[in-house]
């Protein structure tokens, strides 16, 4: 047995059950190790666990670690403020598009097992900090949006995607793939990823985990100050995490809003009641202090005022 839990200390938070990317543990009476095989010794689990209940014996010492580099004040009080009054289960996740190994702090562990980027977004909205090098980038398509390779040919030409049921014809799917928004090939090597209260450098967008009311009140945060311009969406169900809620953020300079997708809710652990929405980092104070701004009308709707009364 590699890993071990002490239950004597376990007070049954599931943070082991929900951070795992290779789904190894599953909630009961207690966590337990159901698929041990799949283990890849990453040490994530261990390191995330509040009252450090894991131990993995052999781990790698490479896992993804808790000691990395506190972020500014600036990250903790926003991260903060969307928590408390969005009422956000997980936290904001922040991402920074790696163009050099030098952008890495130490401290910053690489992790060393391969792991989707869906399934990276919710490892660090659960509080997982972490450099993932294109090599472990485990999605070709996420790769590609992302702007570290080309689409392989057989899910550029839609043999994968026709293969997995998500299209009618292999010739739909090809052309799902072709409009999937994509950062330049080259253009990055890597992802850091962090909750935004621990974010150990500047990262270039930050992703929520949403309901649809929260996605909701971050949409009038958008239009609160000036009373638009209306937004616009651009998903398609397909690559929700990558292209959706990092990719487009990055291209267009704007929030992005997206209802998931196939990857993202079977790898990635999107729950059937939650989106994304993604932003240019540069955007976060002003989301900020545009939801503080609707306190007043997000406790009317959370009393259930009647409508006549709302603007009294």
């Amino acid at each position: 047995m590699k890993i071990q839990i002490d239950y004597g200390l376990c007070v049954n938070c599931k943070k082991c059950v929900e951070i795992c990317p290779a789904n190894v543990y599953e909630m009961r009476e207690k966590p337990v190790v159901v698929d041990e095989a799949a283990c890849t010794m990453c040490g994530v689990c261990a390191d995330q666990c509040p009252k450090g209940a894991i131990k993995l014996v052999d781990s790698k010492t490479g896992g993804v670690r808790s000691e990395a580099p506190v972020a500014n004040d600036e990250y903790v009080a926003a991260s903060a403020s969307l928590v408390e009054l969005l009422g956000l289960k997980k936290s904001p996740v922040a991402i920074k598009m790696v163009t050099s190994e030098h952008e890495v702090p130490d401290g910053v562990a690489t992790l060393d097992s391969p792991v989707r980027h869906c399934v990276s977004i919710n490892m660090a909205a659960h509080g997982a900090v972490f450099y993932l090098p294109m090599d472990k980038h485990a999605c070709a398509a996420a790769k590609a949006a992302l702007g570290m390779a080309e689409l392989p040919e057989k899910v550029r030409n839609g043999t994968v995607p026709y293969m997995h049921g998500l299209a009618a014809t292999q010739d739909a799917a090809a052309r799902t793939m072709a409009e999937v928004p994509k950062m330049p090939a080259g253009s990055s090597i890597g992802t850091i990823l962090a909750p935004l209260e621990k974010a150990p450098v500047v990262p270039d967008v930050v992703v929520l985990t949403v309901n649809p009311k929260q996605a909701m009140w971050v949409a009038n945060a958008y239009i609160f100050a000036e009373g638009g311009p209306r937004l616009s969406a651009s998903f398609a169900g397909m690559q929700a995490s990558c292209a959706d809620a990092t990719t487009v953020p990055l291209l267009t300079k704007n929030v992005n809003f997206t209802v998931g997708c196939y990857g993202c809710r079977s790898a990635g652990k999107l729950a059937d009641d939650e989106m994304y929405v993604g932003f240019p980092v540069e955007q976060l104070n002003g989301v900020v202090g545009n939801l503080k701004g609707l306190r007043k009308a997000m406790g009317n709707l959370a009393r259930g005022k009647p409508k006549n009364e709302v603007n009294k």
